[in-house]
């Protein structure tokens, strides 16, 4: 990794063809770039890889796909009601608090024959785990169900 005082297009497509050319790696071997999605990188006019076009005509420029997913999925996760992020927080709490719920919960998986997994909680970055929470209830969803229903009649 290098270090740069500088983070305009020009002062990092420098570095590059710099790093790229020390390896002893000819510069007309490169044939694709990706970055991030930001104006330095891949701006219209004056970024790393309008630069690198301009002198590698053929080269493949290709925006970020994890960046991108992650900005999407950022965007989404913000639009979703907070009732489902309570929920599958509630439904992880319920269950990481006591085992003779999780033993419970395990007999309604086994009579149902469904996978033994653990209900998940959201992390605190909750893009990246509320789609495995709502996988893991969807794909519990009949023992969960009948085990919620037992437990409201069970519970005083």
């Amino acid at each position: 990794m290098v270090e740069l005082a500088s983070g305009t297009a020009e002062d990092i497509y420098q570095c590059l063809k710099t790093v790229i050319l020390d390896k002893q790696i000819p510069f007309t071997n490169l044939i694709g770039f990706s970055a991030v999605t930001c104006n330095t990188m891949f701006g219209q006019f004056n970024s790393v890889s309008s630069l690198l076009k301009k002198d590698l005509p053929d080269i493949a420029a290709v925006k970020c796909s994890c960046h991108m997913m992650h900005l999407c999925a950022s965007k989404v996760c913000l639009k979703l009601p907070r009732s489902v992020e309570e929920l599958l927080r509630n439904l992880g709490a319920h269950f990481n608090r006591s085992y003779l719920r999780v033993e419970k919960f395990r007999e309604f998986q086994e009579f149902f024959r469904t996978a033994i997994h653990k209900i998940l909680s959201p992390a605190i970055t909750r893009w990246l785990s509320l789609q495995a929470c709502v996988n893991r209830v969807i794909e519990q969803f009949i023992p969960l169900k009948h085990y919620l229903q037992q437990n409201l009649f069970d519970d005083p």
